[in-house]
């Protein structure tokens, strides 16, 4: 009997002590993505795509300007000629000349920063595929940006629902 407990005993030691060699060491690592994508040969393609594109906008919004002083130039040089008909017509087609400058630069500006956001995000995949593949080569756990933002991580227990129920959420 006191043989039986003391190989039991022993092989509770065996199973305490293999799980505590099983768990395996948490290895961290982090990067700067902004000097990466520096050092990216596309960064400068985009940032010349991105030049182009706003001079192309630019030079729409410039032809709406000259369009805007010529009618009020015109309208300025015959206003004491001009019927109170064509005045206010004149005066409104200039506020719809202006009007439309104001939405296309609103407009411009969006299409400005979708059109980076998507070039931008070639890049971003890039750095996350290399992430991975450096995470997994090189046996980290978790790689984080420079500024705390998680890039990869392995498969980790979600202990999300152990925390709403914790603090008592729904």
């Amino acid at each position: 009997m006191k043989r039986t407990f003391q190989v039991l005993v022993l092989a509770m030691l065996c199973v305490l002590t293999g799980n505590a060699y099983a768990q395996k060491s948490v290895k961290l690592g982090h990067f700067n993505s902004s000097e990466l994508m520096k050092r990216m040969p596309e960064a400068d393609s985009i940032q010349n795509v991105l030049k182009d594109y706003a001079a192309e906008l630019d030079a729409e919004l410039k032809a709406m300007q000259g369009e805007y002083t010529r009618l009020l130039q015109e309208y300025e040089a015959k206003q004491d000629q001009l019927t109170d008909l064509l005045k206010k017509n004149k005066e409104n087609e200039i506020r719809s000349v202006m009007d439309r400058m104001e939405v296309f630069h609103k407009n411009a500006s969006l299409d400005i920063q979708n059109k980076q956001n998507e070039l931008m995000n070639v890049l971003v995949e890039k750095i996350k595929t290399a992430v991975a593949e450096v995470a997994q080569e090189n046996k980290y756990s978790y790689i984080f940006e420079s500024n705390g933002i998680l890039w990869y991580s392995e498969d980790s227990e979600d202990i999300t629902p152990l925390l709403v129920k914790k603090m008592g959420l729904k």
